[in-house]
């Protein structure tokens, strides 16, 4: 455990497994931004006993608690896996690569720490008959976890949680305040608090970033398992570096339907063995949008063309187990502009770089502490005219409850290259990424076994733009961030074109698109919450079951009826803080 104490209390399968009993109330499978924080809130009870099951390991050194140097996916040691997706006809034929959390805090680990809520989403979720859900439902589950450092107390956050944010309203590069102003200047309000239910809807906003008070990354992992809280708790087993091969499942005296039993797993660096935990009340999947379907499918839940042909038996025909995958679809227009409002001036200069380190061992302030995106636009493309911009707009169109105002384009700025694109001469000028994002999705994708073996990686058919509708508003985020260029640039800041269209026209704008178009790593809805006869049928109930298996539920993104229109880690930590409260109920 950085950077002084002793080594974090987990265990490895063969230490479970060796148990005279490997016997637990609750299984917790994925020790990610759900996993994480369900497994603290269940063993608060220390009559209750806990097993957390995580495929990654106890990743805790010194670059994952520096927030610029653990955001990298590409630094040594990173904890992470990285998939590629299938080949996607809409776009090219091109294939993104998937980069996925895995170690105990999964996606909060190496994402962005950028704390957003969305509020009409839930309010959607609600309308759609997903009993609970609404805004005010979730807001005590918000407010129970937070600990903001940056806003007051109030009805709607939090100071009192272990899970900390705030916001950083000083500038550290000089063309932030240029990109701030030119969205105002388009009719865009800002907003201080953009997860304040009063917030505008659409808006430039504040971004609370999961960073704590010594500056350093505050993952769900340092937030909710800490060495401290951990070593208190003999209740709860936290083992890392395991292979979940599949739950076992069967139809107990008494019941009609098959129930979760326990857990089939293995060592991630020896399959040699195959080890068993039996759960006796219920087994949770908080493994995420990926491994969360897949595991159902190893399990006989889910398709049922698609298991038998992978020769598994059914346990259950759940045909939306894996079936509407979502992300957030990014298409990044980049600048060049002045080395000094790039982060890239660390790449430039190896002089820099050994300054910024030492300011932050010393000061715990330097390039290295700050988030990357300091604000963000969210706008809801209905009111942007041709000019792309709002020219008028009435308290009505900007209430963030209601769902019909939920923003479908986000403009992320970003200090640096947004592309996917391999390290290169790019990489020691000036850039400045506007990451253009489609924020509500029609298209969707699909999680396929890609074999039997547990220890294959899954199959990630992405899906991008195979709805038509999404298209146009590709466009117009395109399009926003081209018009936000030409603001800064009247207003006297140096933008240089690096990766635009080639013209203004829908065709070269579409050819941008899908040359550029490259996931966000917001994958949700792979076990989506709806009836099980529902047009896209749903796979969990209103409380999180598994439709038709007893002692089963889905606890993290991809429980998610749609994907939600913010970043997805706060709503995932949300779905983990409910799903305790509904299995205290034991």
């Amino acid at each position: 455990m950085w950077p002084f104490t002793s080594k974090f209390p987990a265990v490895h399968a063969k230490d479970v497994g060796g148990l005279s009993d490997p016997t637990f109330d609750f299984i917790v499978v994925g020790g990610g931004s759900a996993g994480c924080c369900l497994a603290s809130r269940l063993s608060e009870d220390p009559n209750v006993t806990v097993l957390l099951l995580e495929r990654g390991p106890v990743a805790d050194d010194w670059p994952a608690h520096v927030p610029l140097l653990s955001a990298s996916p590409y630094r040594v040691g990173a904890p992470l896996v990285k998939l590629p997706s299938l080949p996607m006809p809409e776009v090219d034929g091109r294939v993104n690569t998937s980069f996925i959390g895995e170690g105990l805090g999964g996606g909060s680990l190496v994402n962005a720490m950028l704390y957003t809520r969305g509020i009409s989403d839930y309010n959607q979720w609600k309308e759609n008959g997903r009993k609970n859900w609404g805004y005010n439902d979730l807001v005590p589950y918000f407010i129970k976890s937070e600990n903001t450092l940056s806003q007051p107390v109030s009805n709607f956050r939090g100071k009192k949680g272990t899970w900390i944010n705030q916001s950083f309203p000083k500038p550290v590069f000089g063309i932030s305040p240029r990109f701030d102003d030119a969205a105002t200047s388009l009719g865009i309000p800002y907003s201080s608090d953009f997860n304040s239910p009063d917030s505008p809807a659409t808006c430039c906003a504040l971004m609370d970033v999961a960073i704590d008070s010594k500056m350093h990354r505050n993952s769900t992992f340092t937030a909710f398992l800490s060495p401290e809280i951990v070593r208190t708790r003999q209740n709860l087993t936290i083992c890392v570096e395991a292979v979940v091969n599949g739950i076992k499942c069967a139809t107990v005296e008494g019941s009609t339907k098959p129930r979760a039993l326990g857990v089939y797993f293995g060592d991630a660096k020896d399959s040699s063995h195959t080890f068993y935990a039996h759960a006796t009340r219920e087994v949770v999947l908080c493994a995420g949008a990926v491994a969360s379907p897949q595991i159902l499918m190893l399990s006989g839940i889910g398709p049922k063309a698609h298991l038998a042909s992978h020769g598994i038996p059914l346990i259950k025909d759940l045909p939306g187990v894996g079936s509407y995958l979502k992300d957030h679809l990014g298409i990044p227009v980049m600048f060049k502009v002045p080395l000094k409002d790039s982060l890239n001036i660390m790449r430039a200069s190896i002089f820099r770089a050994i300054l910024e380190i030492l300011k932050y061992l010393i000061f715990g302030t330097s390039l290295l502490a700050v988030p990357f995106v300091q604000t963000s636009i969210f706008v809801r493309s209905a009111l942007l005219n041709e000019a792309m911009e709002i020219p008028s707009v009435t308290p009505a169109e900007l209430d963030a409850r209601d769902p019909k105002n939920a923003p479908d384009i986000e403009i992320m700025p970003i200090p640096a290259r947004a592309s996917q694109d391999p390290e290169g001469p790019i990489d020691r000028l000036g850039v400045f990424s506007m990451l253009a994002a489609v924020v509500r999705p029609k298209s969707f994708g699909t999680i396929r076994l890609a074999s039997p073996d547990p220890r294959t990686r899954a199959e990630i058919n992405l899906g991008y733009l195979t709805n038509p509708d999404d298209l146009p508003i590709a466009r117009k985020a395109v399009r926003l961030s081209l018009r936000l260029a030409k603001q800064m640039r009247a207003r006297g800041y140096p933008l240089v074109d690096l990766a635009v269209p080639q013209g203004a026209d829908d065709a070269s704008v579409d050819a941008f698109i899908r040359k550029g178009i490259h996931t966000t790593y917001h994958y949700t809805s792979t076990c989506r919450m709806a009836p099980e006869d529902d047009a896209q049928p749903g796979v969990v109930d209103d409380e999180l079951k598994i439709h038709g298996v007893d002692g089963l539920r889905v606890a993290d993104c991809s429980s998610f009826p749609d994907i939600v229109c913010v970043h997805p880690m706060a709503p995932a930590v949300v779905v983990a803080e409910k799903c305790a409260d509904f299995l205290k109920k034991w």
